[in-house]
């Protein structure tokens, strides 16, 4: 991911996360992963398998429970001890963290994430994400390892009809990328922060896709991949805090996003400059810059059709641009990448 080291550090060190409040209208799914007992990677049967799959643990009123399985080889990898499972373990992640009792305490006992334990070649994780009466989704979890042997890489993609076919990420959805090269589907889950088994924080967003918007049979798949995932000894990924947001998409424009309701911010990737602008709205509006944190870097108002904002000051990065009309009080939410 394209952000400074710096960054990762703050975050590690246990800075208060909060989403932009742009971006966070409904929470419509999430995991905590609390109710994942037994702990202690004692082997056996993997979590999320076919016949008990793990159901998120708040869903927004209306809406199917969302579930994840945990697809791996139904062998044993050499050492009947080291199975490719999806188990869990305690001190779970603050990052993302809405759970009633855990919300401030990353490191409660009862906080616990749930690991895929090496060798995970050939393994995947399927989560399904009924959307239905909501669109503008987004996805974050909180990501770590235990040692510098967990997978090197997760490869994404998703499906809108229940995994009969499955499409690859674009940059608008993520900010992945590899020495400098970007890779919209893959992941690298091996970073001077996870590798310190801390927790850092990863964003998808899918507001792109108007076909992940009121869709029961949305699907995000994740697959491991990379050397480490062969390794017979040790080593595992981690992961908390599955957390899905959305906007109801049930009245009018509001429920369009930003490039349906006529905005165009370019370019984006940036680096001194952003133009937004709207071929269907021409009151005025505010728009507002939000770093990953959810705090405010910019607030433009104007009330032409282009607005042109500064961006040389903000450091290489993930930011969220919120357009709000004031005459409607619409928002949309467009992804902005700092080079």
């Amino acid at each position: 991911m394209k952000t400074k080291l710096s960054h990762f550090v703050i975050l590690a060190a246990g800075l208060a996360f909060s989403a932009p409040s742009a971006k966070a209208q409904t929470l419509i799914q999430f995991w905590d992963f609390n109710q994942t007992a037994p702990t202690g990677g004692g082997g056996g049967d993997s979590l999320g398998n076919v016949t008990n799959s793990l159901k998120a643990n708040q869903v927004a009123a209306g809406l199917d429970t969302g579930h994840i399985i945990y697809s791996r080889p139904t062998v044993h990898y050499n050492a009947s001890t080291r199975d490719s499972i999806l188990d869990n373990g305690s001190q779970g992640s603050a990052i993302f963290d809405k759970s009633n009792s855990n919300d401030t305490n990353g490191t409660a006992a009862g906080n616990l994430y749930i690991r895929a334990r090496n060798p995970s070649d050939s393994c995947a994780m399927y989560i399904y994400i009924p959307t239905t009466g909501y669109t503008n989704i987004q996805f974050d979890f909180a990501l770590s390892a235990s040692s510098t042997k967990g997978a090197n890489y997760g490869i994404f993609s998703y499906s809108t009809n229940g995994g009969a076919g499955w499409n690859n990420l674009t940059k608008a959805m993520d900010t992945f990328n590899i020495s400098g090269i970007y890779r919209p589907d893959t992941l690298q889950l091996q970073n001077p922060v996870t590798a310190a088994s801390a927790w850092y924080p990863v964003q998808l967003n899918f507001t792109s896709d108007v076909n992940v918007n009121n869709n029961a049979n949305f699907v995000i798949r994740m697959m491991l991949a990379g050397p480490n995932t062969h390794e017979q000894t040790g080593g595992n990924t981690r992961f908390d805090n599955f957390t899905v947001w959305g906007n109801s998409g049930s009245a009018g424009i509001g429920s369009l996003t930003a490039q349906s309701a006529g905005y165009n911010v370019y370019p984006n990737p940036t680096n001194d400059m952003i133009n937004i602008t709207s071929t269907q709205y021409t009151g005025a509006k505010v728009i507002t810059i939000y770093n990953l944190v959810g705090q405010v870097v910019s607030v433009t108002e104007n009330k032409d059709i282009q607005t042109s904002i500064n961006t040389s000051s903000l450091v290489t990065g993930v930011y969220f641009v919120e357009i709000k009309e004031v005459s409607t009080g619409n928002k949309y939410t467009v992804k902005l990448v700092k080079e």
